[in-house]
Order: structure tokens, then C-alpha cells, then sequence
């Protein structure tokens, strides 16, 4: 018994119907984008070069990594510490708060969180 010869479909070249699917469309004039949003500017810096230390402590923490920023001037009042301190936080993505003119900073963030402050205008030097 012989077998049937199979019809071959020619693949070498596709029929110019089905070169581009929508080439027969007419979509009209297109409309003009939106206007690009104007670049962020970035936060102003502060005019004092105040110099803070930095500190890494571990101390009555249960072993957990605190950066400490002390030396601030008498300037900076409670509402003025707290606010950095939010700034800092929500830049860092860390917990920390207010201790006796200090803030302390849960984490070790010191590479991220050093040119933040001197962005801000602050002199800081490293305790460790």
C-alpha cells in the first residue's frame, strides 16, 4: 500500500494581506501627549554647616544596631528634632525617635544615611 504524497504549504514568503494587521486601519490625527511633569526638586539644604556626631550603640538595646546623631545646637527645639527626625525616617524607611536633644535611628543605615544629612547642610563626623 503506498502512501498519499502530503500537500506542503510554501512558508517562505507570507501573502502581502497579512504583512501588517493594521495597516488598513485609519486611526486619524493622534492626540498630543500630556505635557512631562517638571522635575523634583531636591530638598533645600539647611545654611548652617552644623557638625553632628554619629554614633553606633548597642547598649541596654538587646544587642540590636542604634545610630545615634548627638551635638546639636540650642537652636533646634523639640518640634524642629522631631521633624528631621520624620524626614529621616520615612527617607530611611527605620523606626527611631527623640532622646534628650539626640535622635536615634534603629538600623544600620550610616552609608544611606550620611549623604542625607549632608544634603541638609550637616557636618558629620563618625564616633566609631
Amino acid at each position: 500500500m503506498a502512501r498519499e504524497k502530503k500537500q506542503r504549504i510554501a512558508t517562505e514568503a507570507a501573502p502581502a494581506a497579512f504583512t501588517h494587521p493594521f495597516a488598513s486601519l485609519d486611526l486619524g490625527p493622534l492626540r498630543n501627549a500630556p505635557p512631562a511633569p517638571p522635575p523634583r526638586a531636591s530638598p533645600p539644604a539647611k545654611e548652617s554647616k552644623e557638625r553632628l556626631l554619629l554614633r553606633r550603640s548597642t547598649a541596654r538595646r538587646g544587642g540590636k544596631t542604634v545610630l545615634v546623631l548627638e551635638g546639636f545646637s540650642p537652636a533646634w527645639n523639640a518640634a524642629k528634632l522631631e521633624s528631621l527626625l520624620h524626614e529621616l525616617k520615612t527617607s530611611l524607611g527605620c523606626g527611631g525617635k527623640v532622646e534628650a536633644r539626640t535622635l536615634a535611628l534603629q538600623g544600620e543605615l550610616a552609608d544611606r544615611l550620611i549623604p542625607l544629612l549632608e544634603t541638609r547642610g550637616f557636618a558629620i563626623k563618625r564616633g566609631w
